[in-house]
């Protein structure tokens, strides 16, 4: 099936290949206008009464996009926060019934293995800090275990391709950062969030247009 894709979501590609350029060449006042503009894109042409958990999800995480890109340390929860409900938004959309299923073991070894590297790193921050992100990991491994369930490919690279992306800010905040490290953030964060929402409208915009 030849999908069409919405033409948000070219202009959220090539905005967020903007935005990477911006990273690479340290233009901030580039990066602050498009960060969270580029997730909005994203969202503009999920409808939030049809899958309201995408596009709420897509919304707050434009907020968390706002928070974490100002410079303060102050601004982390609450960034943190805005994704933990986005995620929460996603899993509660996604259809596949919750069952055991084996992709659970490697997704939550994947998970505590990335906590007991990290964690020399993340006790050194306040216990809000440490709270919130073993909540945030344990959502985001909820978030992609339903997605694999559900068995749709693109949704499980957005899943999956998420957790990539915040194991590497993660790393990078806690542990070391590289000058690699944005840009691979951002790359796979914004592939994650095409893959979220397009496995949800692409097919449905297709059939739609053929009729």
């Amino acid at each position: 099936m030849a999908v069409e894709f919405p033409l948000a979501h070219i202009a959220a590609a090539v905005l967020g290949c903007v935005y990477l350029a911006a990273v690479v060449f340290e233009q901030q006042t580039v990066k602050y206008l498009l960060k969270p503009t580029v997730t909005m894109l994203i969202a503009y042409p999920v409808d939030s009464s049809t899958y309201p958990g995408i596009f709420y999800g897509l919304v707050q995480s434009a907020i968390g996009d706002s928070f974490l890109m100002v410079p303060d340390e102050r601004m982390f929860v609450p960034g943190l926060v805005s994704f933990l409900a986005a995620h929460v938004c996603y899993t509660a959309s996604f259809a596949a019934r919750w069952r055991a299923a084996w992709p659970g073991v490697p997704l939550a070894a994947a998970a505590t293995a990335m906590v007991v590297q990290l964690w020399p790193g993340v006790e050194r921050e306040p216990g809000v800090v440490q709270a919130g992100v073993v909540a945030y990991v344990c959502v985001i491994v909820a978030m992609a275990y339903r997605a694999v369930l559900g068995g749709n490919r693109v949704l499980v690279a957005g899943a999956l391709l998420f957790c990539v992306s915040d194991a590497l800010l993660a790393w990078g905040k806690f542990m070391q950062a590289h000058a690699w490290t944005e840009p691979a953030v951002m790359l796979t964060y914004y592939a994650a969030q095409l893959c979220i929402a397009g496995a949800h409208i692409w097919p449905q915009r297709s059939k739609t247009e053929r009729q």
